[in-house]
């Protein structure tokens, strides 16, 4: 008999799934959004259930297809089935800086720095994306009525207050960049990679 976990446990991708997958990230990262968004079509046909091929299928939906309602269910659908492990955090903070959402992108990244603190590409994140103002009236919630209407105020009349919003399709590549840099340099895989098969046991001398 199956299980709760066991069926909502996240599929895994065939090899052509995967393959998919890592040529259309290395589309993105190119700065091909349009093929990037093509191949993951492809993956997310072959492997719906997989959440990394769900959360990058669902940023090219935003950022090509701009259809927001459907990329950003895909995203936060894949945070929810494997949690906010650092790839799948900074894809929706991407979404949600493309739908002009900063609240909701540092948000992300801080739940992804929770659960993976220092982790290069969402630090470069969340310092692109600048410090979080105090609210209007600092003795309420941030998230009540009367500091999000002042809020709104205070963004139209004095504007952010700090540096410019990073382009979605590059938010945290710089941290990505670092953090390929250093595994190269430790011999240790990137992050996300699989890992490598076992060393089998050294060949008997007769």
């Amino acid at each position: 008999m199956i299980d709760a976990a066991q069926r909502h446990a996240p599929r895994p991708a065939s090899p052509e799934a995967l393959a998919a997958l890592e040529e259309g990230i290395r589309r993105f990262r190119a700065g091909d959004l349009e093929g990037a968004h093509q191949v993951l079509e492809g993956a997310h046909r072959r492997a719906s259930g997989d959440p990394r091929v769900v959360s990058w299928y669902g940023v090219t939906l935003v950022l090509v297809e701009k259809n927001f309602n459907l990329g950003t269910l895909l995203a936060d659908q894949a945070v929810r089935v494997a949690g906010p492990v650092p790839e799948l955090a900074l894809n929706q903070a991407r979404v949600a800086v493309a739908l002009g959402q900063r609240e909701h992108a540092v948000r992300a990244l801080e739940r992804g720095l929770e659960a993976s603190p220092g982790h290069p590409a969402l630090t470069a994140a969340r310092v692109a994306l600048g410090r979080r103002r105090r609210p209007v009236l600092p003795f309420l919630p941030r998230s009540s009525a009367p500091n999000r209407w002042l809020g709104k105020l205070r963004h139209r009349w004095f504007g952010r207050g700090g540096a410019d919003v990073p382009a979605p399709a590059t938010l945290g590549e710089v941290g990505e960049a670092a953090g390929a840099a250093a595994a190269a340099a430790s011999g240790a895989p990137p992050a996300g990679a699989p890992a490598p098969p076992a060393a089998g046991p050294p060949p008997r001398k007769d």
